[in-house]
């Protein structure tokens, strides 16, 4: 099977996705590739439970389908316990909606607020949250999600960043 996106329209990457309102993962040209195969169970999984984000202020859904694995109850029961092949999938792009700025950053403090150390492995929180705050377009949000959280160069100037920060902004 070929990987080919069978709808025109497909979104521009990067994407900002947003799983289940607690995970956050930016999708580029570089992470893009690992949509291409899907698991079976992943593949029985809903996949409206993420939402990707555009620069073009639109909300995206991204199905993965296969010729290749049938969704019967015999291997919904094997995909959960003890055999689960990969298999070569296509993509299929949907908008699903549109958004405004100020809606994604909500969501992206939303899911710093549930975190447990995953966002927050280099950050606290708030300061994250206040970073999040002062981006004012979708580069801004894509680069401070690099900065603070994927794509770390400095760990001990964010740390020193976040320490000042914190400084500042504590009420004793």
């Amino acid at each position: 099977m070929k990987n080919t996106n069978q709808i025109t329209e497909k979104p521009q990457l990067p994407l900002i996705s947003i799983y289940k309102n607690r995970g956050i993962e930016i999708i580029n040209n570089e992470t893009i590739k690992y949509f291409n195969k899907a698991n079976a169970y992943n593949l029985i999984q809903n996949s409206s439970d993420t939402e990707m984000y555009s620069s073009k202020m639109k909300i995206w859904n991204l199905e993965q389908k296969t010729t290749e694995f049938k969704n019967t109850k015999w291997n919904r029961f094997l995909a959960k316990t003890i055999y689960n092949p990969s298999f070569e999938v296509v993509l299929f792009w949907k908008q699903i909606n549109t958004y405004e700025l100020e809606e994604l950053k909500a969501k992206i403090k939303n899911c710093i607020e549930k975190d447990d150390d995953m966002l927050t492995q280099f950050v606290d929180a708030n300061f994250f949250t206040y970073k999040i705050e002062q981006a004012s377009n979708f580069s801004q949000i894509i680069n401070t999600l690099n900065t603070y959280r994927f794509n770390i160069r400095d760990e001990e100037n964010i740390w020193k960043e976040n320490e000042e920060w914190n400084k500042q902004n504590m009420s004793y």
